[in-house]
């Protein structure tokens, strides 16, 4: 089995912003259809898990930006299982171009679940044993509650239809981070260089339920910003990100 998978992406115009730079929610799509596509090489993907009521949920990424691709440019996404971590399968990627300068350097956590009851498996109980590749490293993070006692303010509100759900009935978590990426303004997102993007996805949200998405003022001393969003149904916090910009 080949542990190293790599896909070759064109930025299409649909998936920059009007800075001409390849949106974050585009990013991780192409990033979640690359690790799909290795899934199924390695006979993980999800057809080879529904028939075992299996499936696989993102859980925690980061993501580390050394410079933006724009409308036009190809760029290649690799990659490959790094190890086990707590119940988590680590996934890491590495973005570049053609001539290999870095775009992006991304970690990923993985849980396997049992669609029906939605209860996580220990993915040592799978019978296809995954290679793992401890030595090859992108971004090299880690899973780790995002806690801040930052007050957060109430942006807006999101209302959640049709368009936001996938295959699985719930909200794509792509979705999470266009609400992150839209709390903050066309201006500010002119004004600023987004240098990294960690999230965590806690609870499911469903058609017509209503999120509300809060943010914190920047911290003087890393410019980091805190965003999450609040389930307003269930009072359970959705997601939970940490925005650094300079």
């Amino acid at each position: 089995m080949n542990s190293f998978y790599e896909e070759s992406k064109l930025v299409n115009a649909y998936d920059v912003d009007l800075n001409n730079k390849l949106k974050l929610n585009a990013l991780f799509n192409y990033l979640q259809e690359t690790a799909s596509n290795h899934a199924d090489n390695l006979n993980l993907g999800f057809n080879d898990l529904i028939v075992k009521d299996l499936g696989w949920v993102l859980s925690w990424a980061k993501v580390e930006i050394t410079t933006f691709p724009g409308f036009g440019e190809t760029i290649k996404v690799k990659t490959w299982p790094k190890c086990r971590y707590k119940l988590y399968s680590m996934r890491e990627f590495l973005v570049t171009d053609g001539k290999d300068k870095v775009f992006f350097k991304v970690s990923t956590a993985w849980l396997m679940i049992n669609v029906k009851t939605k209860r996580i498996t220990d993915i040592r109980n799978i019978i296809q044993q995954i290679y793992y590749q401890p030595d090859q490293i992108a971004l090299n993070e880690f899973p780790e509650k995002i806690i801040s006692s930052v007050e957060r303010n109430i942006l807006f509100t999101k209302k959640i239809r049709y368009t936001d759900l996938d295959i699985n009935q719930h909200v794509n978590n792509t979705k999470y981070i266009e609400l992150v990426l839209d709390s903050f303004s066309p201006e500010y997102h002119k004004s600023h260089n987004l240098q990294s993007l960690t999230i965590s996805f806690n609870s499911e949200s469903f058609y017509d339920d209503e999120l509300e998405i809060r943010s914190s003022s920047n911290t003087p001393s890393d410019n980091k910003i805190f965003v999450d969003g609040i389930n307003i149904k269930t009072s359970k916090q959705v997601f939970q990100a940490v925005v650094q910009w300079k």
